[in-house]
């Protein structure tokens, strides 16, 4: 950060060690990458009571380190929607009681179902945030609509590009890799994506492998393989981060999340950082990152389309190389060293909001 804006920020984000999704993964880049001094309260961490006791020492922490630490001028909350954003409002009101300006970062994909469960509660939060950071111009628009001369702002997900070396030690396959990050949960689509592969199962098997990494109902997931008579095409690997999730990225052709609901998913761009083809879905923000120059688009369960999809990519390789690399060069500008450059740039906006 320019300027000794580190020392400013005070962030309040969820637990994210060991990283356990979306916002964690974001959380951890912004540690490792973004800040050289990364102050950070924890606002959540398991279910039930536990997750209760950590909100009421989160809440002390942060009153403690606001009047203790005279430098900080910025409160950055990391947020989503339901109990996510109520227990950030808390820290939201404090950080205006202490005289702090206060941006309010929106993660997820369902803010729009969740802001018409109470829109005028969610509405007067919001208001008392000094900015709303957004993951993508769609979510800027969205909350431009709802929240009248605020300033929102967008900045993406940062991710950690590959070296040059990695990419080019990739080994190579026959076969058309396939790789799906993230909930195991029908709103991502993961069902749709086994139910084409089991009315394919005569065309794609021993063209074709699916790796699965993620959390969620499990058990429900992998009796659906078995029963679907799968186990030859997919290979489920459970929550993966670090070097696992890095070596099936760099071990894959095509990422593919035909998801209803989404804001700006990690998994895409780091799949893109990856060089894969994406295979994907126009929700959220991802019609703004990904095109027909590094991937494809279907409406939310077609799946005939997506089976389409994925033969043209089985039986095509040199539309898929080419998607492959036109990926991987939209995925560059989602690097730490630009997100870090954005992110700055806001800082610095909010210091001049009166």
């Amino acid at each position: 950060m320019q300027d000794n804006m580190d020392k400013k920020i005070l962030t309040v984000g969820c637990a994210y060690k060991p990283v356990k999704g979306g916002i964690g993964q974001v959380l951890e880049i912004y540690e490792q990458y973004i800040f050289e001094e990364f102050e950070i309260v924890v606002n959540s961490g398991k279910k039930g009571l536990h997750n209760w006791l950590v909100l009421l020492s989160a809440i002390f922490d942060f009153v403690h380190r606001l009047l203790s630490n005279k430098e900080i001028e910025i409160v950055h909350i990391h947020t989503a929607s339901y109990n996510s954003f109520y227990r950030s409002a808390i820290f939201l009101l404090l950080g205006r009681m202490s005289g702090k300006k206060v941006i309010l970062h929106i993660h997820g994909g369902g803010f729009k179902e969740f802001y018409h469960s109470n829109p005028s509660l969610i509405c007067r939060i919001l208001r008392r945030a000094h900015c709303i950071v957004v993951l993508s111009r769609s979510w800027q628009d969205f909350f431009s609509g709802v929240v009248k001369r605020k300033l929102i702002e967008v900045v993406p997900n940062p991710v950690v590009l590959p070296s040059e070396e990695e990419l080019q030690r990739r080994e190579q396959s026959p076969l058309l890799r396939l790789l799906f990050l993230g909930l195991l949960d029908s709103q991502k689509g993961i069902y749709d994506l086994l139910d084409v592969l089991e009315r394919e199962k005569s065309c794609f098997r021993g063209r074709v492998v699916l790796n699965v990494g993620g959390n969620g109902d499990t058990s429900v997931f992998e009796r659906r393989v078995m029963e679907k008579g799968l186990s030859d095409l997919v290979t489920f690997h459970g929550w993966v981060s670090g070097e696992k999730k890095k070596q099936l990225l760099l071990d894959s052709d095509v990422f593919v999340l035909p998801s209803y609901v989404e804001g700006l998913p990690m998994a895409i761009l780091e799949a893109m950082a990856h060089g894969l083809a994406i295979l994907s879905t126009p929700v959220g923000g991802i019609p703004e990152v990904v095109d027909e120059s590094s991937g494809f688009l279907i409406r939310p369960g077609d799946k005939d389309a997506l089976a389409e999809r994925l033969k043209t990519l089985c039986d095509n390789p040199d539309i898929l190389n080419a998607l492959k690399k036109g990926s991987r060069r939209a995925g560059v500008a989602y690097s730490t060293d630009a997100v870090r450059e954005v992110l700055n740039g806001v800082y610095q906006k909010v210091l001049m909001e009166d």
